[in-house]
């Protein structure tokens, strides 16, 4: 489930780069898929960190990174000029289906 919802989101950033590049005509739509995107995301980090505690948890550094990417994709969704080194991080999120190899 987690790969597929991290296959969508990644699919929902190729098609909005594709329709709306400039993110003004139709960049309403896309910040309600990255809202719902993050909730997700958020909510299966939660479980993540409710499963493993405290010590197990940050000793993965594969949670950590989920940590920070969700992070910082929660910041940039409730900023609204949000650019840079945040944005990257949040488009790593794309990396995470990763860790369903190891």
């Amino acid at each position: 489930f987690v790969a597929a919802l991290i296959a969508a989101s990644f699919l929902a950033n190729v098609v909005q780069a594709t329709v709306d590049p400039s993110k003004e005509d139709v960049g309403h739509i896309f910040w309600t898929f990255e809202l719902v995107f993050n909730i997700a995301f958020t909510i299966e980090l939660a479980i993540n960190m409710y499963a493993f505690w405290c010590y197990d948890f940050w000793h993965s550094g594969w949670n950590v990174f989920d940590f920070v990417v969700v992070g910082a994709g929660l910041l940039t969704t409730f900023r609204e000029a949000s650019s840079g080194p945040l944005n990257m991080l949040r488009m790593m999120r794309a990396f995470r289906v990763f860790r369903l190899f190891k």
